[in-house]
């Protein structure tokens, strides 16, 4: 749903922007025979992030070791977090799989979407994120045109703001976006914490 009626959704800039990427709409991939072709790639180690118990951490340098010296392809689920966790449950095919996740305590950009807690990041946040660590372990080398994600993507927030903040323009919302801190955390959130580790863990 969000596909369709999201024309600047951080997933679709995120595919523009990166090259040998590609997006695949759905909700259970079981049956999806696109996404069955990709995952019995057998050119690929397939990873996908997504945060868990056990996870290859990309911010430990011992990372290198356990991702192996295949070529790498990434799951990314994009979608709302509600939706990313149905997404995940209805996947079977992607339980198997190994999850890699960073350690960061950085603070989401996002501005117009209301993230949980340091370290919740929109997609293009977190496929900056993965390849910074990718960067620094030496399984890629972008030499900074990882930037170009972030760059997009806060025009794209900022424009988001600044028509919302247009009385002459008539949208969705009745009020102009509120600053992340004057935001309350939703009750339903403390149920959803178990998704994420504290970096103290």
């Amino acid at each position: 749903m969000e596909f369709k009626k999201e024309k600047v959704g951080t997933g679709r800039f995120s595919h523009l922007i990166l090259k040998n990427s590609e997006i695949i709409v759905d909700v259970g991939f079981d049956e999806n025979s696109r996404f069955l072709e990709v995952l019995s790639d057998p050119s690929y180690k397939t990873v996908i992030l997504y945060p868990g118990d056990e996870t290859i951490d990309l911010s430990h340098s011992e990372s290198k070791v356990k991702l192996g010296n295949k070529p790498l392809q990434f799951i990314v689920i994009d979608g709302t977090w509600p939706c990313a966790k149905k997404m995940m449950k209805l996947t079977t095919k992607l339980h198997g799989l190994e999850r890699v996740s960073f350690n960061t305590l950085r603070i989401s950009e996002f501005q117009v979407k209301h993230q949980p807690m340091p370290g919740c990041l929109s997609t293009v946040e977190s496929i900056h994120q993965v390849l910074l660590d990718l960067n620094q372990l030496g399984l890629e080398s972008n030499e900074g045109r990882e930037e170009n994600l972030m760059d997009v993507f806060r025009k794209t927030v900022q424009q988001q703001m600044e028509l919302a903040q247009d009385p002459a323009r008539q949208g969705y919302r009745k009020k102009p976006f509120s600053l992340p801190s004057d935001r309350k955390i939703s009750k339903k959130w403390q149920s959803r914490l178990l998704f994420f580790r504290n970096s103290d863990d």
